[in-house]
């Protein structure tokens, strides 16, 4: 499939809060289906996370209750992204023991956006 570029409203990491615009491309085959991002700002997606496996995506109806189980049993929140009316899409975990690989916690209806969009239907996630 070719690239799109998605917006994000509201990605807030260590802090700050900051809108962003991802060029994403995802595979055709699969289930899995393998998500390719390229390199942006010096954050959660800046270029110092090329060369290894990003996140691996789990998709929960509630990614913000999941991530406060996460956060309890000391799993660290690196990044969240948000809807305009404050709804969370993702956040990120980072736990120590996965060398580097964070756990991306997806808001469950985003899967739909997303297969409607690898199967060329004007969708974007």
């Amino acid at each position: 499939m070719e690239p799109r570029t998605v917006h994000v409203d509201r990605l807030v990491e260590d802090g700050r809060e900051t809108e962003i615009d991802l060029r994403i491309v995802f595979s055709l085959d699969g289930p899995p289906h393998w998500e390719l991002l390229q390199a942006v700002g010096d954050g959660i997606y800046g270029p110092q996370h090329t060369g290894t496996l990003h996140h691996v995506a789990v998709l929960d109806p509630d990614p913000a209750a999941r991530r406060d189980e996460l956060v309890a049993q000391g799993f660290h929140e690196t990044a969240a992204q948000y809807r305009d009316d404050g709804s969370m899409i993702v956040a990120y975990l980072d736990p120590a023991d996965f060398d580097g690989v964070r756990i991306e916690l997806i808001h469950a209806p985003v899967q739909d956006a997303i297969l409607a969009w690898i199967s060329g239907e004007d969708a974007t996630p």
